[in-house]
This record gives C-alpha cells, structure tokens and sequence, in this order.
C-alpha cells in the first residue's frame, strides 16, 4: 500500500449512496436476467450451481453497462457483456482452485488456457474433474464469444498476456498460504492487484470497439494500470471481514495490519485452528484505522485520475474513473449478500 497517513470513511467518497441507492441497487441485480448460455452454465454446473444465483446476477449486472467502456459498439454490448461475464467465471473457477483448493496438479493443468500452444488435458486422472469439466465449459464458451468479436486478433496476445498475470496473481495466494514471507505490502500490491483482472475485462471490450484507436492503446494501458488499484482497494474495503470468517489472509487490509503488528502470525494459526475468534481480529483491525487509511488510499487515486488528462481520442478517462465510483456503489450494496 502507498503511504497514506489520512483516514477516510465511504460516507466521505461523494458517492451519493444511501439507502434509498442501495435499495435500488439490489433491486437490479434481483430481476436482472441472466443470458440463457450463462444461466445454462451457472445453474446446471456441480461446482457453479453450489453458490446463491445471485452472486452471478451481480456479475452479469456490472459486466454490463457498469463496466463497460463507451467505445463498444451498441451492437456488440451485449456480447461484450456475456464475454466479461465468462471471463468472470473462468477467474473465479481458478482463484477457488488456488484458494480454497490448494490444488496445485489442477490449477497447473488448467491453468494451461493462458499460455500459447497448450491445451490442458481435461481429462488427466490426477486432477479435479468437476472443476476440470466447468472451465472446460466455461473456457470453450469464453474462446466462441472472443473470436466473434471484430478485433479478436489484434488484441489476442495482450488478452493471453494478461491472463497469465492473472494466473500468477493466483499462484501468489498459493504462496502466500505456505509462506508467510509473502505476505509483505509490496508483494501484496503487486500480485493481489493485478489479479484482479481489470486488463482482462476492458481489452474483451476494445475487442467488441470498432471505433477505438490503436493510437490510444499506450494510455488506455496507463488508465487500467491506476484503476485497478482502485478496483482492488474497493474489493479490499468491502470483504476482508468475511475473508477473514472464511479463513482468506491474503486480503491487502490483513496482510497490513500483520505488517504492522496489529496482529501476527502466531495468531493467525489460531484463527485456523479455532483457537482465536475470527471477531477478535476484526475488532483489533477496526480499532487500528487500516480500513479508514485504504478507503483514503481510494479516494486520493480517484481524485487525482480526475485531474489527469490522458489524450484519448476515441475513450472518455473520465468516464472510467466513474465506472470505478459506481462499482464501489455496488460492491457497498451486496456487502451483505455475499
């Protein structure tokens, strides 16, 4: 984490979210109806299907207009949509493979999407075959969509790159779990951030713009690179509470209170055993201003994109910067719903 000494509160953001936004919120993502190809994978799926269906209401809700940029085409917003939304899907199938798992023969094995000239063998007998089967699906729906859309090839090989960054974000959870030696700020920042997938979302939707300028590609990168810490800190803010009752240290807001001493390793074996209350270690992070100095973290980002000119001619930086606004407003309303 950057240095920030000043503490902030989300109802300091000028977010204009209250209640009533909340409410709304929620009442969008309840009726939103899934596409019948994802519905179709998210309901019928062994390892999907075990989550609440609302979960994938709300990624299909900010995949779309939400998240995405101004320069897709109207006539492929809806496909841009579907392909974030698998995209979404294929991230999360990994990260619980990594996670939750510790599954290192399938992670690898299926981790071979990312990289050029491999194909994984689905059906390798020493790995999960429910995971292996849905990002199977998943994958193969993902690559249908992609190589539709009117820029396929040349945005190709930054998707792949990408995706392999995102893969070795995961592979840093992983080491992050065995050794607590990467579980220091700056590794944290780096890896945690960029597994956060922002450059793989918004590069499918240059993929679906037409209209988008190759001229523009050097600062389109730049304005992703600063939003993503954005994303990560909104994503941070809003549930490293639960991460913590579902036994995930890696969040950014743990890994600095255990940099700074707030707690320590010794006490986060006892969360894994039982022996500390997961309540105790959240009441020692609240009383420390951790959360307050990220969410200012948050706010100086944003406020200095606004200030910034990125000389884009077919993208609006702005509007970027507003998605973020809107998605920590989403991200605030289904805190509960997790």
């Amino acid at each position: 984490m950057s240095p920030v000494n000043d503490t902030t509160t989300v109802d300091d953001l000028s977010l204009e979210y209250d209640e009533e936004v909340e409410q709304r919120i929620l009442g969008e993502v309840e009726s939103a109806t899934l596409p019948p190809k994802i519905n179709d994978i998210v309901q019928d799926d062994g390892v999907l299907g075990d989550r609440k269906l609302f979960t994938w209401k709300w990624m299909w809700y900010v995949c779309g207009d939400m998240l995405t940029l101004d320069c897709v085409g109207d006539k492929h917003r809806q496909d841009a949509a579907e392909a974030k939304t698998l995209m979404a899907l294929y991230t999360t199938l990994m990260d619980d493979i990594a996670e939750k798992l510790g599954d290192e023969a399938t992670f690898w094995e299926l981790a071979k999407t990312a990289y050029p000239e491999s194909e994984p063998d689905w059906e390798r007998e020493d790995i999960d075959s429910n995971y292996a089967d849905s990002i199977r699906r998943v994958w193969t729906e993902l690559i249908d969509h992609l190589e539709s859309a009117p820029r396929f090839e040349e945005f190709e090989d930054p998707f792949t790159f990408n995706l392999r960054e995102t893969v070795q974000a995961m592979e840093y959870t992983q080491m992050s779990d065995e050794y607590s030696a990467f579980m220091n700020s700056e590794e944290m920042w780096y890896f945690d951030t960029q597994g956060i997938g922002s450059f793989l979302f918004w590069t499918i939707d240059l993929m679906y713009s037409p209209s988008f300028e190759m001229d523009d590609f050097r600062e389109f990168r730049q304005i992703v690179y600063e939003l993503q810490h954005m994303w990560r800190l909104g994503n941070w803010v809003t549930t490293w509470e639960l991460e913590i009752y579902e036994g995930d240290y890696s969040t950014g807001i743990i890994v600095e209170a255990l940099n700074r001493g707030i707690i320590d390793g010794a006490e986060l074996e006892q969360l894994e055993t039982g022996e500390m209350s997961p309540e105790r270690v959240i009441g020692r992070v609240e009383a420390s201003g951790i959360v307050e100095q990220f969410v200012a973290d948050w706010k100086r980002r944003r406020d200095a994109l606004y200030q910034r000119d990125f000389g884009m001619r077919s993208l609006e930086s702005d509007e970027m910067v507003r998605m973020m606004e809107q998605f920590m407003q989403s991200h605030l309303a289904i805190e509960k719903q997790r």
